[in-house]
C-alpha cells in the first residue's frame, strides 16, 4: 500500500497543516538523510501572487524548507523553470516569477539559495525503455540532488485532464525541452522524464487551486488542505479524485504505474487524515471552460504547446474586454504542427514557430511563443477590428 496524507489548513495555520501531512505520510527522516542534498521544486510557471492558485503558496515553500532545514541537510537549493512564454532572461523569467511570487523572500529570510533551472548548466540523460524521451536534457541542480521535494498545485491542463506531481517535474527542463514534451506527446513525456528525475517526496499546495482556463481569480478553487506522499503517482491518483476526475482517465498517471514508478489505483492507497470525499471539490475541466468562454472561434492545432496556448487565452480575454467577443466566430487560429488545413472561415492567424510550415494561409505570428499581443494584433487585423481599440482595453487590464 501507498500511503498518502490529506491535513485541512485550518485557521490560516498553514505551516500547521504541512508539518501534519508530512507526519501522517511517514516523515522526512527516512528521505532526508542529514548531509545530503536537497531540491525543493514549486510550481513557480508564471509572475503570479502568492495564493492565486496558479502557483505554489510561498507559506507552502517556506514550511516545507524550514522542515527540510531541520534535517541538517549538507545543501538546501529551491529551483524552478519558469513555463514557456516566461522565460526570457531580464524581463520574465524563473528568477522574475520566484521574486514576485514569494518565494524568493523566502530564500532570502532562511539562507537557501535560488536556482533558476532553465538557466542551469545542462546534464544530458536518457531514460531506459523510454516512449519518446530516450535522451534529453535536465538541470543540473536537479540531477545532482539526492534528494527532490515537488510543491505542486492542483490545477487543470488543456493537454493531460491535470497538472499536478508528475507534471510539475517539467520545471527541471530547459525550456527547448519542455516544448519538445509537447510535439512528442506529452502525456508520455512527462513519464520518460519520472523515469530519470523522480521526487522522493511529494507536497500538494491545495490550499486553492485552478480550474478551467485558469482565469484569476474566477477559476480559483479553494479546498484548503495540503496532500502528501512519497509516492508521486498515489498523490496525483488521490489529487485527481479530489479534483473531480477519474484517475483511470489521466493517461501520464495511468502510464507512471504501468511503468512502476507508483501506484493508482485508490484501491491500493491508503488515505491518512481527512478522507478524500471530505475535501473534494469538482474542478470544471480545461475544455469545458474554453467552450463556453472562447468556443465560437475556430482553433486547429496539433501538439501546440501550453506556451502558445496560454497566449492564445490572452487574445480571447481582450477582444472580450474590448468589447469584441461577438466576433471570436469569424477567427480562425493554426497553432502547433497540424499536418493539414482544413476548410476554414475567414482570414486565419497563423500562430508561432511551429505552425510556421502554414505561413502562407493567413497572418503569421511568428514567435515561440509570440506574446499575446501580438496574436492579438493579427486577430484585429484577420477580422478588421481597430487595434488601437483592444490595445486601450489591453493597458487597462494591465500595468505596464
Amino acid at each position: 500500500m501507498s500511503v498518502v496524507s490529506i491535513a485541512r489548513v485550518k485557521d490560516d495555520r498553514v505551516q500547521d497543516a504541512v508539518r501534519q501531512a508530512i507526519e501522517m505520510a511517514g516523515g522526512l527522516e527516512a528521505t532526508i538523510p542529514p548531509g545530503s542534498s536537497v531540491l525543493i521544486k514549486p510550481n513557480v510557471v508564471s509572475p503570479s501572487p502568492s495564493g492565486s492558485g496558479k502557483i505554489t503558496d510561498a507559506r507552502v515553500i517556506e514550511a516545507v524548507a524550514k522542515l527540510v532545514l531541520q534535517r541538517n541537510p549538507g545543501q538546501v537549493v529551491i529551483g524552478e523553470g519558469s513555463s514557456v512564454g516566461y522565460d526570457f532572461p531580464g524581463r520574465k523569467d524563473s528568477m522574475h516569477c520566484l521574486e514576485v511570487s514569494g518565494t524568493a523572500a523566502v530564500a532570502r529570510r532562511l539562507g537557501v539559495e535560488l536556482v533558476d533551472l532553465n538557466r542551469d548548466e545542462r546534464v544530458h540523460v536518457r531514460a531506459e525503455d523510454a516512449f519518446v524521451m530516450e535522451a534529453f536534457a535536465v538541470a543540473r541542480a536537479a540531477w545532482e540532488a539526492d534528494v527532490i521535494v515537488d510543491l505542486p498545485v492542483i490545477k487543470t491542463h488543456v493537454r493531460t485532464g491535470i497538472t499536478c506531481g508528475l507534471k510539475n517535474m517539467k520545471g527541471v527542463l530547459p525550456g527547448d525541452e519542455k516544448k519538445r514534451t509537447h510535439q512528442l506527446g506529452l502525456d508520455r513525456g512527462i513519464v520518460d522524464l519520472n523515469r530519470v528525475v523522480k521526487p522522493h517526496f511529494t507536497l500538494v499546495d491545495a490550499i486553492v487551486g485552478m480550474e478551467g482556463t485558469w482565469q484569476v481569480p474566477e477559476d480559483a478553487v479553494r479546498l484548503g488542505c495540503i496532500v502528501a506522499g512519497t509516492d508521486v503517482v498515489a498523490v496525483d491518483a488521490v489529487c485527481a479524485t479530489i479534483a473531480g476526475f477519474d484517475v483511470e482517465q489521466i493517461l501520464h498517471v495511468q502510464l507512471a504505474a504501468q511503468e512502476g514508478l507508483g501506484v493508482a489505483d485508490l484501491a491500493r492507497i491508503e488515505v491518512r487524515g481527512e478522507a478524500i470525499a471530505d475535501v473534494a471539490r469538482r474542478f470544471k475541466p480545461y475544455q469545458q471552460a474554453a467552450r463556453v468562454r472562447f468556443g465560437t472561434a475556430q482553433i486547429v492545432e496539433r501538439n501546440a504547446c501550453t506556451g502558445c496556448m496560454g497566449e492564445m487565452v490572452s487574445t480571447f480575454i481582450y477582444l472580450d474586454k474590448a468589447g469584441f467577443a461577438h466576433r471570436l466566430a469569424d477567427l480562425t487560429l493554426v497553432m502547433g504542427t497540424p499536418e493539414a488545413l482544413p476548410e476554414m472561415r475567414g482570414t486565419p492567424v497563423v500562430v508561432g514557430k511551429c505552425a510556421r510550415a502554414h505561413r502562407h494561409a493567413g497572418i503569421y505570428v511568428p514567435g515561440c511563443p509570440p506574446h499575446g499581443t501580438a496574436i492579438t494584433d493579427g486577430a484585429c487585423e484577420a477580422l478588421g477590428i481597430d487595434s488601437a481599440v483592444v490595445h486601450a482595453a489591453i493597458e487597462a487590464l494591465h500595468d505596464f
